[in-house]
């Protein structure tokens, strides 16, 4: 394998239709705050959310409340440790109707932020093809954790057919997830292994099966349960049996691999960098963003020396017009690398 490609949401941004960036997650976080207000007044405020939330501050709110839900069952069992087990009976079930509603913008609002119609497929295959003429890669392993699906469209036009594991039974049936051995299928199939690691729109869970709808369309309840990771700083990729099974994937792509390349990655999210450090590969670089003042960019070279101590650190454009600087490039491209701090 000459690269696995570990991309997050600064990955996507600039891949947007009309000049329209897709949404990173305070983007995305203020416009689900307009959709839980317009659906209920002052319901983003009793979710705990409120506009201007930095990333951290919306994944952790969102994630506890997430993890509330998860739990939430339990309640009428202990109702009895209050003074009046009916009336708390009666708030629970006032909680249990406003859930359903947030399930549904939280959903709604995915799909509307990082559906196939908001990313450019035009801008999307000019970017990855000078990422790839750039770093000379010939096999590739994708690894994602964003929720859009720009990087198979761009891959496909690029003549690097995409294998996300999903398969048709036969030629009118829905393609089924089936991700047992993908890479080595993707390998000995001359394809590109997509892996979501945090699910993607388009991926419905229905009957015990999960189908490929593409994501061009508005979120469809009816066709079943999305199967993503919602934002959460201690989202726990075996919650989900199919995302479960994408991560034993990348483990597979990173064991068969020297070189891992992180891209619009923010690095909160510790499964994925403990991940990385248990994988040990012998050259592992983390792009930073150099469109941004210099005080932002020490603190993002900071935090990837916390995260992964000792991963090149390349500053780089990634878009229609690709840049990346000259010297960090040829550190990972040329020359050996310690690996990285356990």
């Amino acid at each position: 394998m000459d690269l696995v490609l570990v991309t997050g949401a600064g990955a996507s941004h600039n891949l947007g239709r009309e000049d329209k960036p897709l949404p990173l997650m305070p983007e995305w976080s203020d416009e689900l705050c307009s959709a839980l207000d317009a659906a209920e007044s002052r319901l983003a405020h009793r979710c705990r959310l409120a506009p201007g939330m930095s990333s951290v501050e919306f994944e952790t709110a969102l994630g506890e409340l997430l993890r509330w839900e998860a739990m939430k069952y339990l309640n009428p069992a202990f109702a009895n440790l209050t003074d009046e087990p009916g009336h708390f009976q009666q708030l629970d079930g006032q909680a249990t109707a406003r859930l359903g509603t947030i399930r549904r913008v939280i959903d709604d609002t995915l799909y509307a932020q990082f559906g196939q119609e908001r990313v450019d497929e035009a801008r999307a295959t000019k970017a990855y093809e000078l990422l790839l003429e750039r770093f000379a890669v010939g096999r590739l392993v994708l690894a994602t954790t964003n929720y859009d699906r720009s990087c198979e469209v761009a891959l496909s036009k690029l003549g690097r057919q995409s294998d996300a594991g999903f398969r048709a039974q036969d030629s009118e049936s829905l393609e089924r997830l089936e991700v047992a051995n993908l890479v080595e299928k993707a390998r000995e199939e001359h394809k590109t292994a997509c892996l979501h690691l945090h699910g993607a729109v388009g991926w419905y869970q229905k009957d015990g099966v999960v189908y490929d709808y593409k994501g061009r369309h508005a979120f469809n309840q009816t066709l079943g349960s999305p199967v993503v990771l919602y934002p959460d700083p201690e989202k726990d990729p075996t919650s989900d049996q199919y995302v479960a099974a994408l991560w034993d994937e990348f483990r597979v792509a990173l064991s068969l691999t020297d070189r891992v390349l992180v891209l619009g990655h923010s690095l909160h999210d510790p499964v994925l960098v403990q991940e990385l450090r248990a994988a040990k590969p012998k050259r592992l670089a983390v792009a930073f963003y150099t469109d941004t003042a210099p005080d932002s960019q020490a603190a993002q070279r900071a935090h990837i020396e916390q995260q992964l101590p000792g991963a090149i650190q390349i500053g780089m454009d990634f878009g229609p017009q690709f840049g990346a600087d000259p010297e960090a490039l040829h550190a990972f491209m040329d020359e050996p690398q310690l690996s990285v701090a356990e």
